[in-house]
């Protein structure tokens, strides 16, 4: 019996998808396709891989034991063909990478648009996407890195094959409006429990909003959620209306028109740790390699500039 890596990589997509249809979406497939190619595969193996007695396909146990050794089949492919074209070609191609639009470009083209410049032959692509979605679309191959975000506070599940490259610590302070009266005057580190009878702005669903739900936690009090929104601008936007009160990192960027104040919290402080991540597969491959260099250098300069912009409770 030889495994075909195709019809690997379209069960280890129905895993991730949760059904055949979306399985088939997502890789440009018909339906029908897909369906052939995973019965041909549990004929080929001898085993059930698919169950399709429940209107969400999911895998049997035989599926998902193949998926986990999928995972390193696929990175040592992959490892393979990175070798290859270390060795027979230069920086060249396309590089997909995937940031969050408010922050990322500030952080990150600086160092693609030198890298482009170094190397004409890379065409670099960007891609707007989601904190909770960045990691699983590098493991799937839809993007070639990404930068993600974790806290330390907020557990997340591992994702097998991926390499986080650290980029920076982020402080995370929160935002009030201008004419706060709760700070007004203040200078100082704030205790959270200060806001705990004040309306928050908040997505339960993101990092930073489970963030600041075991923050306030922590702190004795559940916020009071008066908007629900993970868009970093729409919260500082609400935010200096006077709508409510929002945890924000320190580079997520201000919004024009819109100003706030920045409030620092007292111990502990809360961080906001980004990477760039990608497939540990690809890390040989050059124009990986190239941005990860890049990364590394670019690091230091880029949270020490962002420290010394960044103004303390009570400016604008």
């Amino acid at each position: 019996m030889v495994l075909d890596i195709r019809k690997l990589v379209l069960l280890r997509e129905v895993e991730a998808s949760g059904s055949i249809a979306a399985a088939a979406q997502a890789l440009n497939y018909t339906r029908s396709a897909v369906s052939q190619q995973l019965s041909a595969l549990e004929a080929e193996t001898g085993v059930a891989l698919v169950d399709r007695g429940s209107r969400r396909a999911g895998l049997t146990v035989a599926g998902r034991a193949l998926v986990e050794h999928t995972e390193r089949i696929l990175e040592r492919v992959e490892a393979a063909e990175a070798v290859l074209l270390a060795v027979t070609g230069g920086v060249s191609g396309e590089l997909r990478v995937g940031v969050p639009f408010h922050e990322g470009p500030a952080l990150l083209v600086p160092v693609l648009t030198g890298l482009q410049a170094q190397h004409p032959d890379l065409r670099i692509t960007l891609h707007g996407v989601a904190a909770s979605e960045g990691r699983e679309a590098v493991r799937l191959g839809r993007l070639d890195v990404v930068m993600a975000a974790r806290y330390d506070q907020v557990p997340q599940k591992p994702v097998p094959g991926l390499h986080e490259e650290p980029l920076a610590d982020d402080r995370v302070r929160i935002a009030v409006a201008p004419d706060d009266v709760t700070v007004a005057g203040g200078c100082g580190p704030v205790a959270l429990g200060e806001f705990a009878h004040r309306p928050w702005i908040l997505d339960p669903d993101s990092g930073i909003g489970k963030l600041a739900l075991h923050a306030c936690a922590a702190a004795g009090f559940a916020p009071d959620v008066v908007a629900d929104t993970g868009d970093m601008h729409a919260a500082l936007g609400l935010v200096s209306l006077g709508w409510g009160v929002a945890l924000v990192p320190d580079l997520v960027p201000d919004r024009p028109g819109y100003p706030v104040r920045r409030v620092p919290l007292a111990e502990p402080e809360l961080t906001r740790r980004l990477s760039l991540v990608a497939r540990r597969g690809a890390l040989e491959r050059p124009a990986v390699a190239a941005v990860l260099a890049a990364v590394r250098v670019a690091a230091d300069a880029l949270v020490n500039d962002s420290a010394g912009a960044q103004p303390e409770a009570g400016a604008g």
